[in-house]
């Protein structure tokens, strides 16, 4: 117990031994902290709406008039069948009339439809897939079907499909390389912060390895002290990240309202810990290198 508290008594006042030194460390760390939850916020916002957009991704094949009820059914079961369909829907000629009616009345350009004689619409089943990624080989497979005397044509839009996951990769490296940068530039701050709290204790160090103080010994209370300016920052961070939600929140709402964009209930939380662990992590190992690079001298 002794031990313990000589650890946590060193670690809290070599926090406060440079107090311009350790509060401007808290605060760079604070900013990198808010960048880091912006990009978390930022990038979940972003992974909900492609998601959103790729659950509309929808194959279209049209039916042949003369096909017979159980060959529709018959290849509608086969493409329920596959794992990455998400459900398949049968519009019939009637619906599909029905559909161009109502959107006839919303759009002026199309005409009028109530002059229609004989319906020319097909029927049709609408294919929902489960991800974008198989829309180009589900679509083929359904091609294959043209011909057969029930499939007479198949209706995709692949650019829409490319440019999905074309954000979607963008946002996994651009992700990866952001949280790169931040914790490259949070480890800068904390070593250097340490480096010179050692610099200044040096001879105490060298002290208490003369007496046989373990190289753990030593290392420990400015690990310690990295952990508290990485806790001060994070909770400056959630502080003013918290101040900032509402309007923040509305923008969002504001720019993102043809897409209901869900960030999950538990999501506060998550960003919460999410900072903690990563202000603690990034601040114990930004004091174990310096304290290790001094001890190896």
């Amino acid at each position: 117990m002794t031990r313990l508290t000589y650890i946590l008594g060193a670690a809290w006042q070599g926090f406060w031994r440079n107090p311009v030194m350790s509060m401007a460390s808290t605060f760079t760390v604070a900013l990198m902290l808010l960048l880091f939850a912006f990009f978390l916020i930022a990038d979940r916002g972003l992974q909900s709406a492609v998601s959103l957009l790729e659950s509309k991704v929808e194959l279209v094949g049209y039916l042949s008039d003369d096909a017979a009820v159980s060959e529709i059914l018959d290849l509608k079961a086969r493409i329920e069948r596959d794992p990455a369909v998400s459900s398949v829907t049968y519009v019939s000629k009637d619906d599909a009339l029905a559909r161009l009616r109502e959107l006839s009345e919303q759009r002026a350009d199309l005409g009028p439809v109530e002059d229609i004689g004989v319906n020319p619409l097909p029927a049709s089943l609408e294919v929902k897939l489960r991800s974008a990624q198989e829309s180009r080989r589900v679509a083929e497979e359904m091609r294959a079907e043209v011909g057969s005397g029930v499939v007479t044509d198949v209706v995709d839009n692949p650019q829409v499909v490319d440019k999905l996951l074309t954000i979607t990769r963008v946002l996994s490296f651009g992700g990866f390389a952001v949280l790169g940068m931040m914790l490259l530039v949070a480890l800068f701050v904390i070593v250097n912060t340490i480096r010179i709290a050692v610099h200044a204790r040096r001879d105490e160090i060298e002290i208490m390895k003369l007496v046989g103080a373990t190289n753990w010994f030593v290392r420990w209370p400015f690990i310690l002290e990295g952990m508290l300016v990485g806790a001060f920052g994070a909770a400056v961070a959630l502080a003013a990240l918290m101040a900032a939600s509402g309007p923040v929140t509305n923008a969002l709402i504001g720019f993102l309202d043809i897409l209901p964009v869900s960030l999950g209930p538990n999501f506060i939380g998550q960003l919460a810990a999410g900072v903690l662990g990563f202000a603690l992590l990034v601040g114990a190992g930004g004091a174990t290198i310096s304290v290790r690079t001094h001890l190896a001298k």
